[in-house]
């Protein structure tokens, strides 16, 4: 299913399909992406990207789908709803996108878009957003959103010898 979100950017799901373009994509981003996101390094080449595809699409998290982000007819990234939990209304996503793409409102405009699916469709009252601390780029749009900073794991994640904390960001939908 394609979801749009503006007239050049939309989201279809993530198949095993895409491991070569998404393979090329994380190399073309590994400096950019190493510094926020524990998974980039264990993806080092087809087969591991595959796993890395598998692993998101057969998530047993409740509700899970991963979709692949199309700018301008070109796969730019990866989106997620990590999490669906009902009896709470509230879900949890994650996200990152290009180095080619930053700058330009594109997460902004599907972190918007997912929030009105989720309060619409599934009746999702509270949607969270997980960052690490020194991640501004995605703190910011978690912001734009309307994300509150409601909580932090303090020293979550140790990136190139600095410890990262874990900020978490609750959209009231």
């Amino acid at each position: 299913m394609r979801l749009a979100i503006t007239g050049n950017i939309h989201l279809t799901p993530l198949v095993e399909q895409d491991a070569q373009a998404l393979f090329h994509l994380i190399e073309a981003n590994r400096a950019l992406l190493n510094k926020y996101l524990y998974w980039v390094k264990s993806v080092k080449d087809l087969d591991s990207t595959r796993q890395y595809i598998q692993q998101r699409i057969h998530s047993k998290r409740g509700g899970a789908v991963w979709y692949k982000i199309i700018c301008d007819d070109t796969i730019s990234g990866i989106f997620g709803i990590k999490e669906i939990n009902r009896q709470e209304k509230s879900a949890e996503i994650g996200y990152w996108l290009s180095a080619h793409c930053q700058g330009r409102g594109i997460m902004t405009n599907v972190v918007t878009t997912i929030c009105e699916q989720l309060r619409n469709k599934w009746g999702i009252l509270h949607l969270n957003i997980h960052c690490l601390s020194e991640n501004t780029a995605s703190i910011t749009v978690a912001k734009r959103a309307g994300g509150i900073h409601s909580d932090t794991i303090p020293a979550y994640s140790t990136i190139d010898g600095k410890s990262q904390d874990l900020m978490i960001y609750t959209i009231s939908l």
